[in-house]
């Protein structure tokens, strides 16, 4: 290659050179105004959320502001679910009635639902029935209770078929395990007995006697379930005969006993709706649909779905989202419009995806132009050094 040409190449090289940088600038400031152009369009996508509201719709179609007094607790709207709220630390939130209701029976030794619910319908303090550690035990009244109601319906034969797995497998249990019957009688202390002794048995036997104690649980838990679903006010009453006597009613039964098996479901972790009051600007948490729509968008409270077994009565939960869910909705603030959340989350999904091509063709790009660059740097430098040995052999035939 001639001096001539060569350096007219090293010029045409340094020229592109130039113009792929230029190139390279420009889509890196155009991935910057793309970056910006999704901020707004996740602000456009805020704005639109914005001007919305958490709604609950009940049995009859009605749409309902939701707060945690319509989600929770016994005026709560009757929708096809019943649902929970939970701090973002998995405390169950509850009135603050009822936090210290629950809080006043376990401190003082109470550990049974359905002793709680009793407890509650009693006022919530014990005076016909006794309070827990005292002389005169809560506990103590309502198991003779129990008792005495499952004596008078001892036709009842779905009570004698629980009853009787009940009967025969704490006997098994009792044979394989040779623990005195004295201190096992019931699933706490088959429970207790077993985990004091389990360097005792071998892996098998273990394994066999926990099996045992599950299956009485179970069986334990459905007669229990029925006892009450049949018997509760009999029940109440024997337990309250020594007092002042209060008036049953089987729905606030049932309420209470299911608040109690919700907390303990929880991991007996539950706070009070009133905790939240300083952090809300109209003080008053439980009626503020605003504040509630908020704390679940920044995930601080969550909404469960509470189920409930039928056959034992037993409470467990699964997630929900308004999303997500046939009886809560995000609705407009002026009416009642089930498409405005989906139209501006379809709106924000359909642009986001038009940035994302863009950012990964300007990726393509830029890998593109790099990979150009890299080429024409390696000529260039090829280029430079035929004209540098040019020179020095031009000058070695004159020296």
């Amino acid at each position: 290659m001639g001096m001539a040409a060569s350096q007219a190449r090293l010029l045409t090289i340094t020229a592109r050179i130039h113009d792929v940088e230029y190139q390279a600038q420009s889509i890196q400031n155009a991935k910057v105004q793309l970056s910006t152009q999704s901020d707004q369009v996740y602000q456009d996508y805020l704005a639109a959320l914005d001007a919305t509201t958490l709604t609950v719709k009940d049995y009859d179609g009605n749409i309902i502001t939701a707060n945690f007094n319509n989600l929770w607790g016994k005026n709560a709207v009757e929708t096809g679910n019943s649902y929970a709220l939970f701090s973002s630390k998995g405390a169950l939130i509850v009135s603050e009635e009822e936090k210290e209701a629950y809080d006043k029976f376990t401190n003082a030794g109470g550990e049974d639902a359905y002793q709680f619910a009793i407890f509650m319908m009693d006022g919530g303090d014990g005076n016909s029935v006794g309070k827990p550690g005292e002389d005169e035990k809560l506990e103590d009244n309502v198991l003779n209770a129990e008792a005495t109601v499952a004596g008078n319906h001892a036709d009842d034969s779905v009570l004698s078929k629980y009853q009787k797995t009940m009967d025969e497998t704490l006997s098994e249990f009792l044979s394989l395990s040779s623990l005195n019957a004295y201190d096992v009688t019931d699933a706490a202390s088959m429970q207790t007995e077993l985990n004091g002794n389990k360097e005792n048995f071998d892996s098998a036997t273990f394994k066999e006697l926990e099996a045992m104690l599950e299956e009485y649980k179970t069986a334990e838990s459905s007669y229990k379930n029925h006892l009450y679903s049949n018997y509760a006010e009999e029940i109440f009453t024997s337990a309250s005969a020594f007092g002042d006597g209060q008036l049953f009613d089987q729905s606030t039964f049932d309420y209470y006993l299911n608040l109690y098996k919700k907390i303990e479901a929880a991991g007996g972790n539950c706070i009070s709706i009133d905790d939240y009051n300083e952090g809300n600007a109209n003080s008053d948490a439980a009626n503020d649909s605003e504040w509630l729509k908020n704390m679940i968008e920044c995930g601080k409270i969550t909404i469960d779905i509470v189920n409930q077994d039928r056959k034992t009565g037993e409470i467990s939960f699964s997630g929900t989202s308004p999303s997500s869910d046939t009886y809560l909705d995000y609705t407009t603030t002026t009416t009642i419009d089930k498409k405005a959340y989906a139209k501006a989350e379809a709106e924000y999904e359909h642009a986001t995806k038009e940035i994302d091509a863009k950012d990964k063709k300007y990726d393509m790009d830029l890998s593109k132009l790099e990979t150009e660059r890299t080429a024409l740097t390696t000529e260039y430098d090829s280029v430079k050094k035929v004209i540098s040995d040019n020179i020095e052999r031009t000058f070695g035939i004159f020296s």
